[in-house]
């Protein structure tokens, strides 16, 4: 059979090593390298999720001691003043910071530009949180 004499030609004669290497280099690094970036994003999100919620947790404990120590007994007196309301949020602030670990702290400041501004937010959530916690 003449065809399969020129079909046997034809598959004879490639140089299998650059179709291979055309196929790896077309099509499945660029495959593969999709796949991975999004693995690598995918998994970036769930860490900052999850540093984010230690990170919270810490706030709140912060918050609450901080209260407990220092809040409960001076507010509403004359000594509960805008300088004292700073002066504990700076507390509550310098807490959370020294009990939160290095790594988090690294990567939470490194993905938010305006890491202290997310800070206030937080310690403002935990706040409401505490207050509203009963209701």
């Amino acid at each position: 059979w003449k065809g399969e004499q020129i079909m046997k030609d034809v598959l004879s004669s490639l140089d299998w090593t650059t179709i291979l290497g055309v196929i790896w280099t077309a099509i499945i690094l660029p495959i593969g390298t999709k796949i991975l970036t999004t693995v690598n994003k995918w998994l970036e999100a769930r860490k900052l999720d999850k540093y984010g919620q230690i990170f919270y947790e810490e706030v709140k404990k912060a918050v609450k001691s901080v209260y407990e120590s220092v809040v409960k007994d001076i507010k509403g007196t004359d000594n509960w003043t805008e300088e004292k309301m700073v002066e504990v949020r700076e507390l509550a602030k310098t807490k959370i910071l020294q009990a939160l670990p290095m790594i988090i702290y690294k990567t939470l400041n490194e993905a938010n530009s305006d890491f202290y501004d997310y800070l206030d937010s937080l310690i403002d959530t935990a706040l409401y949180d505490e207050k509203h916690k009963g209701v």
